[in-house]
């Protein structure tokens, strides 16, 4: 099975719009493009943390991996909300072949090193509007969960499609 990055984003887009009209949330577009991003930084941040390969030297916590799946497809959310509030929606869809040739990489020597990489890319594409930065740290992200935590596009697509289903 594939990840089907285009039906996903568009399940996030319509559930963010659906949502914003049912709790008529409201704001100026500048605004609304930070508060994005500041959301995928602290997704970024609160999926690092749960992986926790950065704490030395302490006994690692056993991570549950439905937690890490949910938390993963958060972030990924957060992805998709930036990239449909700066009209970048096209970085984020990949074919099958771009996709296979991304999971077929290795896994990262450093993953503090990739970490922060995602997280210079994403400072340049709203300080600086690069798109290419954008959808480095996006493939970058991509390649973290599906190599490097051996995340399935299966149980990707599955979290993904309940956790864009409104409830009110």
């Amino acid at each position: 099975m594939t990840l089907d990055l285009a039906k996903l984003l568009q399940s996030a887009i319509q559930y963010r719009t659906q949502f914003n009209y049912t709790h008529q949330v409201a704001i100026r577009p500048e605004e609304g493009l930070r508060v994005d991003y500041v959301a995928l930084d602290i997704a970024l941040g609160d999926l690092a943390k749960r992986v926790g390969w950065y704490r030395l030297g302490e006994t690692p916590t056993p991570t549950d991996h439905d937690d890490l799946v949910a938390q993963y497809v958060t972030t990924m959310t957060a992805f998709f909300n930036v990239a449909a509030r700066q009209t970048w929606s096209h970085l984020i869809v990949m074919n099958d072949d771009q996709l296979t040739a991304l999971m077929a990489k290795r896994p990262a020597k450093s993953l503090s090193q990739q970490y922060l990489a995602i997280r210079h890319f994403v400072d340049q594409a709203l300080f600086e509007r690069q798109q290419t930065a954008f959808e480095h740290a996006w493939h970058l992200f991509l390649k973290w969960g599906l190599v490097d935590l051996k995340l399935t596009p299966a149980e990707i697509e599955t979290v993904a499609s309940a956790s864009f289903q409104l409830t009110d």
